[in-house]
């Protein structure tokens, strides 16, 4: 593929669903519905493909520099005005009040709703190497272990809130925050660990004229419809 230089996003998700085995669902929906399923039996196992990626630096140097620290990921975009009384705003709820509507939406209206099994997060390295891990089953949050508070970045009506576990004290000079939610494009973005034992790899690249280009992807076609019972006419 051309553009697996960055296996970021769509081309990612279609690669994960061929080297498991399942189907690349190919929804773009702001995220709720699962990006890939896979059987396993009669059972549907459901993936949603978080991928972000990150800069190498003289610290670190290369992605094993990266294992065990954490990075923000946007995991939803939960529409927290759905859960508002009609006689409330997001302009005038307090902070930990909203922040709460933002977890107890992540988990009952996507995480449940959707029957998310498994989070696969999928890291590009400015180095051309790949971070790989998965979640299973997805985390899924106590709106009670977290307060609140506005971040002062947005603007007009609009709140950016950050939140924190109610064990870090509210200060002047406050740590990273765990999650971050922000009204205008509903991101929801989580502080997620990366595990020392994910999975590091590289993609070895290799130049192709454009007659070998359209050669290996008539052999995929055909394998694909082989998968799937199709006729090979073209």
């Amino acid at each position: 593929m051309p553009f697996s230089r960055d296996l970021f996003g769509t081309a990612w998700e279609q690669v994960l669903a061929e080297v498991k085995g399942g189907v690349w669902t190919g929804k773009r929906d702001n995220r709720p519905n699962p990006d890939l399923f896979v059987m396993d039996g009669e059972r549907r196992i459901n993936y949603s493909v978080k991928c972000e990626g990150i800069r190498a630096t003289r610290q670190r140097p290369s992605a094993q520099d990266f294992l065990g620290g954490s990075m923000d990921f946007i995991v939803a975009r939960p529409k927290v005005d759905e859960l508002l009384p009609s006689s409330e705003t997001i302009a005038r709820i307090d902070a930990t009040t909203l922040g709460s509507l933002v977890l107890q939406y992540y988990n009952d209206h996507i995480v449940k709703k959707y029957e998310w099994h498994v989070l696969s997060f999928m890291v590009p390295v400015s180095t051309g190497e790949f971070i790989y891990w998965e979640q299973s089953p997805p985390a899924k949050y106590d709106p009670r272990d977290y307060w609140w508070t506005d971040t002062g970045k947005a603007t007009g009506s609009n709140r950016n809130i950050a939140g924190y576990p109610t064990s870090v004290p509210a200060q002047d000079q406050l740590p990273a925050s765990t999650f971050r939610w922000t009204s205008g494009g509903k991101q929801f973005y989580a502080v997620c660990e990366i595990p020392r034992d994910a999975d590091v790899f590289s993609v070895e690249r290799v130049a192709l004229s454009a007659d070998e280009l359209w050669s290996a992807i008539e052999k995929k076609l055909r394998e694909k419809k082989d998968r799937q019972g199709l006729s090979k006419a073209t």
